[in-house]
């Protein structure tokens, strides 16, 4: 996949079929979006493009109120190309972005790539003050007999609410990891970079990987969880505290997994940490001892689960 940062830089797509959106943590319903894009692209011998954003309005107009992010920068794309997206433009968000006109957007998508035809989903912004919406790029683009394609949001299994990053972003500050995995379409997953812990985990029998809690994301409430650590393209299968160890003194909070069967150097390594499961919350236990033997436990709930799995 082709990834460009303005219109200006992008060439060899000039035809493609685009997927529009914000597409924060690339949802099933944002796939269903790119899927179309695909079928579409398909059908007509053409690329697929996808144009987004590098972050939410709010991170420029009110950084104090930008909501918690599903995915950085990285997961993001690499999220959108294995849904099989040739192209990707990411738009720096900035006060310049946000104060172009809908025209001037939709003249920016016909001049650099006068697409094919245009998918979206049905509730699409764009422009100054989010004055641009499904019917405006309509309009604008029929112009030029550009189609574009508004669909409708895809539902929550059970619901009739559709699956949203809002309602993904609470079921993970709640814990429930495996509902947010299929409103996802896959684990939620923090990548990280492994730095040096206080070492006690060797000394309890659980040599733990330590992740610093990354800044602007969705970070599970503290607790036990069964995970799997992926490093260099293979995921070993791992249980993991958040939380400031409150059984020790002087901790501070932190993410600390414990792989199974598996010891290396990670080490200034960046990892990602997919969530699967949450065993408890975060509890103080009266000694070492008795921490321990919860370990245990926790550990052979984590064998059964991927022993289903």
């Amino acid at each position: 996949m082709e990834i460009f940062h303005s219109f200006q830089e992008i060439t060899g797509f000039t035809g493609a079929v685009v997927a529009l959106g914000t597409f924060d943590g690339v949802h099933r319903g944002h796939q269903m979006v790119m899927k179309t894009a695909i079928k579409r692209a398909a059908a007509c011998g053409v690329k697929t493009m996808v144009v987004t954003f590098t972050a939410h309005p709010l991170s420029v107009l009110c950084p104090d109120k930008e909501p918690l992010r599903l995915a950085t920068i990285g997961q993001k794309a690499e999220y959108i190309e294995a849904v099989g997206i040739d192209g990707l433009v990411l738009l720096p968000m900035s006060e310049h972005l946000l104060q172009e006109s809908p025209e001037e957007f939709c003249q920016n998508l016909l001049t650099y790539i006068h697409p094919s035809a245009i998918v979206v989903g049905s509730n699409f912004t764009y422009g100054a003050k989010a004055a641009g919406n499904t019917e405006t790029m309509k309009f604008f683009m029929s112009q030029y007999d550009i189609p574009v394609v508004a669909l409708t949001l895809l539902e929550r299994p059970g619901r009739t609410t559709p699956i949203s990053s809002t309602v993904i972003r609470r079921l993970i500050q709640m814990g429930h990891m495996e509902t947010a995995e299929n409103l996802l379409g896959r684990p939620f997953a923090l990548t990280g970079t492994i730095v040096p812990g206080d070492r006690r985990g060797r000394t309890i029998g659980f040599a733990t990987a330590n992740m610093l809690i990354p800044i602007n994301m969705a970070i599970p409430p503290d607790g036990v969880y069964i995970t799997e650590l992926w490093w260099d393209g293979e995921g070993h299968p791992a249980m993991t505290n958040i939380g400031d160890n409150p059984t020790f003194e002087n901790q501070y909070r932190r993410i600390e997994t414990h792989v199974l069967d598996w010891d290396a150097d990670l080490y200034g390594k960046e990892v990602s940490l997919r969530f699967r499961k949450r065993l408890r919350g975060e509890e103080t236990f009266v000694s070492a001892d008795d921490l321990v033997a919860q370990m245990k436990k926790d550990e052979a709930a984590a064998r059964r689960f991927f022993a289903k799995v």
